[in-house]
């Protein structure tokens, strides 16, 4: 690497790797908590089904 630019091109790929990697995370919190968030199905009413 030259001198003048060292690290350049290494940190914005680095930088760039940051960026998406906090993107992600922060979409895959978004979905878990919008799952919580949702009311699940009552497992009583399906396991009465299966019995009967």
């Amino acid at each position: 690497m030259s001198g003048i630019n060292g690290d350049k091109s290494r940190f914005h790929r680095k930088r760039k790797q940051k960026i998406e990697q906090r993107r992600r995370t922060r979409e895959l919190v978004k979905s878990l908590s919008e799952q919580r968030k949702s009311p699940a199905a009552p497992s009583g009413s399906t396991a009465g089904a299966r019995i009967a």
